[in-house]
């Protein structure tokens, strides 16, 4: 076969191969993928230089193309071992195979013109290095798949074995005049493995640095699922997981007939630890909550945090009389030892049974308001939901809406904040007409209005609002309507839905539907600004 023929496909080869793998690490921009792709570059050059042999210079021809041949093999352990995060990506001993190379080809070139001593010497030191790309492969602190640690291993044992047969090729009487482009079948031989073996050094490249790729993604879509699944304060199970994981129980107990209960609990007064000591113990107690509640349940058991300092207990194989036992002994333990820097901290609970004919929903609604019933009863007790039981007639329920939002995360907050407390009123408004629990409610959610409107009126003077006295003054007629209204229920001379629907259709929802919404183009641009400096 005509040699001149199979050194200019090798280097058409090698270039091909050496643009592939420039894109990969100008696309990628990996340190070893810019080390493959420097290598496969030279490799190009040291072909180019092959051909030149007879009509270039010694220095180019031979020196040169040895050289950067050599290097070619290097820079795949080079490049291997870099990924492999092995210490000394380029250690010592790769300069000593240069040095070596060159005491070999100078005085074999200048001195007695031996192409055998070359070529014996360069397979030698191609099966060295080649040698050290197989320890790498076996040092590598990454994981690689039994397949293309396989490869890897198949495609360096086969190098060297073309090698170790070119030796034996190269040192046959028959080919003791022979040179590189001589046509005999030590050159035709070795341009053809070569070629073979540049392709698969490329393909094991790319398959190495895909698979790598599929394994961060793997282990990224594990990060991203547990971030969708984990409370990352509590790291609990979240909201979002109970939906789909009380579907499921609630399959497998129609299925066996067996008894499923659910139990919500809320940390009674956490407003006043966030407000006295700050955030910072809030979420400690909140870690402290979920760790007492974690060492209380059993193992078929799940704790999903609901929501700010709702926590909710998913009970397979228990039933009303079970849950209200474990439910007891929950509160117990978080009432037992006092809590850093607060002290004692309690929590009120609801239990429900799901019935088989009853709807997820339906179930969420008797444990809410079993809940409810707990707090409104004095708080720091369990409460269950019986057979007997019936939800309000009209239990409805104010919905946040995304048009309602300012842009400023704490007028948000405390909005919603506001919601959640009219929500709650509103149902026992429905359910109970012990005056008495009611007055405290109202006034719950009273000084949560004037704590409100303060943080609202700081804001509004931060974000230069133009209406922001006069916004001050319309907080300051809606107290003062609301504290007469409040006395004139303590005095009997109104009743509870009067200064219910005071409270929450006009201060709360009123308030925010008519003169809150004038603020938001300034606060949502104060939200941008703030996004973009950062």
């Amino acid at each position: 076969m005509d040699t001149k023929t199979l050194t200019f496909t090798m280097m058409l080869v090698a270039g091909a191969l050496a643009l592939v793998t420039v894109i990969l690490a100008l696309y990628r921009r990996e340190k070893h993928l810019t080390i493959y792709a420097a290598g496969f570059v030279t490799a190009m050059f040291s072909f180019l230089l092959f051909m030149g042999q007879g009509t270039l210079s010694s220095w180019l021809s031979v020196i040169a193309a040895n050289l950067l041949l050599l290097f070619f093999y290097l820079s795949l352990a080079w490049g291997l071992r870099t990924w492999a995060e092995i210490p000394r990506t380029w250690p010592g001993r790769f300069n000593v195979y240069i040095l070596v190379w060159l005491g070999v080809l100078l005085p074999a070139t200048y001195l007695w013109d031996s192409y055998l001593a070359r070529a014996t010497v360069s397979s030698v030191l191609i099966v060295v290095v080649t040698g050290e790309f197989l320890f790498a492969v076996s040092r590598t602190k990454r994981e690689v798949s039994t397949v293309i640690h396989r490869a890897a291993w198949l495609i360096g044992l086969g190098l060297i074995a073309c090698h170790v047969i070119r030796i034996g090729l190269l040192w046959l009487p028959q080919n003791a005049e022979a040179s590189l482009l001589s046509n005999n079948v030590v050159s035709s031989f070795t341009f053809i493995f070569t070629i073979f073996f540049s392709i698969l050094w490329t393909g094991l490249i790319l398959i190495t640095d895909a698979a790598s790729l599929v394994k961060e993604l793997s282990l990224k879509n594990e990060v991203l699922e547990a971030l969708a699944t984990t409370d990352k304060l509590t790291g609990l199970s979240n909201r979002h997981l109970l939906e789909t994981t009380i579907l499921s129980e609630m399959d497998r107990s129609l299925r066996y007939s067996q008894p499923l209960s659910l139990v919500m609990l809320d940390l009674d007064h956490f407003k006043r630890v966030n407000d006295t000591w700050g955030h910072e113990t809030g979420d400690l107690v909140l870690k402290t909550t979920a760790s007492r509640i974690l060492s209380s349940i059993r193992g078929p058991d799940s704790v999903f945090r609901w929501g700010g300092e709702e926590f909710v207990i998913l009970l397979p194989h228990t039933n009303l009389e079970g849950g209200c036992i474990l439910a007891e002994k929950i509160r117990q333990t978080i009432e037992a030892e006092p809590f850093p820097t607060v002290g004692p901290v309690t929590a009120s609970f609801g239990v429900a049974e799901w019935k088989p004919q009853e709807s997820r929903e339906h179930w969420f609604k008797q444990v809410d308001q079993a809940l409810y019933r707990a707090k409104n009863g004095g708080r720091n007790q369990v409460v269950r939901w019986n057979s007997e039981d019936t939800l309000p007639i009209a239990l409805v329920k104010l919905e946040w809406r995304t048009e309602w939002e300012s842009g400023n995360t704490g007028i948000d907050n405390q909005h919603r904040r506001l919601l959640e407390i009219a929500n709650g009123l509103l149902d026992h408004s429905l359910t109970s007409q012990n005056k008495a629990v009611l007055t405290g409610l109202f006034q719950e959610l009273l000084d949560d209005v004037l704590q409100h409107f303060a943080e609202e009126e700081r804001v509004l003077q931060t974000v230069k609002y133009p209406e922001a006295e006069h916004h001050a003054e319309l907080h300051r007629q809606l107290v003062t309507e609301a504290v007469v209204l409040r006395d004139q229920f303590l005095k009997g001379e109104t009743d509870a839905t009067s200064f219910f629907n005071y409270l929450v259709g006009k201060v709360v929802i009123g308030h925010l539907l008519t003169a809150d919404v004038k603020f938001f183009p300034y606060t949502r641009a104060d939200s941008r600004a703030s996004t973009s400096r950062s």
